[in-house]
């Protein structure tokens, strides 16, 4: 499958594209937390806490994609989309 019917197909199904959104975002903030508690946890060795707090930046980073890939379905894709189907259409 080509790319551009595969960003056409993810712009299609906004259900599934707010749930990308929604879950990502839910994995951030997992990850925050995560960070939030490494930095607070004395208890720990420092090693380790510096471990912990780099699993929690790894885990925020792929929420930050995950909701990004959502994002931009339910957004850009669909408005490239739009203008590309205007272009086809002969209607500039």
């Amino acid at each position: 499958m080509k790319l551009k019917q595969r960003l056409y197909k993810m712009a299609d199904n906004a259900p599934q594209n707010f749930r990308r959104v929604v879950v990502g975002m839910m994995i951030f903030f997992a990850g925050a937390i995560l960070l939030m508690w490494a930095d607070g946890a004395t208890h720990l060795p420092p090693l380790r806490q510096e471990l912990i707090a780099l699993l929690a930046l790894i885990v925020m980073g792929i929420g930050s994609l995950f909701a990004l890939v959502g994002y931009l379905a339910l957004s850009v894709f669909r408005i490239i989309k739009f203008l590309d189907d205007k272009d086809d259409n002969g209607v500039s």
